[in-house]
């Protein structure tokens, strides 16, 4: 439910017949929707860092889904997860295009994943779990920088 439609059915059902409502339930109902037009206003000016990412990622899941309504669904899966979920996917993410840099590095393509022998992939496996078995990026140190870059761009643009 949201407060648009909330309004709509309370506004509806006000012009039908058998509901005869008085002018100060008019009057209220007016004042009800006119604050919370001026909140949603107020929220927005408040809050515009998010709503400027908002519709950056909310066109990217556009693009991605070309979809408009399963855009939506996962831009609400998102916010949903806690902000340690989004955290720990960035820390992954990090060593994972650390662990590709490697692969890389050493002349594997991690798109194209193939080896000649058991022996090639063998030294592979063991050379990648050596320098990435706990991670380039330790989980503590990005959940820092994180809050100290966050923090630093809501100062900085706020």
């Amino acid at each position: 439910m949201s407060i648009e439609k909330s309004f709509e059915w309370l506004f509806k059902r006000m012009q039908k017949p058998t509901i005869k409502p008085c002018a100060f339930d008019i009057e209220c109902l007016t004042f009800l929707a006119e604050w919370a037009n001026r909140q949603k206003t107020k929220s927005i000016r408040e809050n515009e860092l998010f709503a400027k990412l908002y519709c950056h990622v909310f066109i990217q899941e556009i693009q991605y889904y070309k979809d408009f309504e399963f855009a939506q669904k996962s831009m609400n899966d998102i916010l949903r997860l806690p902000i340690e979920t989004h955290y720990d996917l960035f820390t992954q993410r990090l060593n994972d295009f650390e662990l590709n840099k490697y692969f890389l590095s050493i002349g594997i393509n991690p798109e194209k994943t193939y080896f000649n022998n058991d022996e090639e992939l063998k030294k592979a496996e063991k050379e990648a779990f050596i320098n990435f078995a706990s991670g380039k990026w330790n989980a503590e140190k990005v959940y820092k920088s994180l809050n100290n870059q966050i923090s630093e761009s809501l100062n900085r643009f706020k």
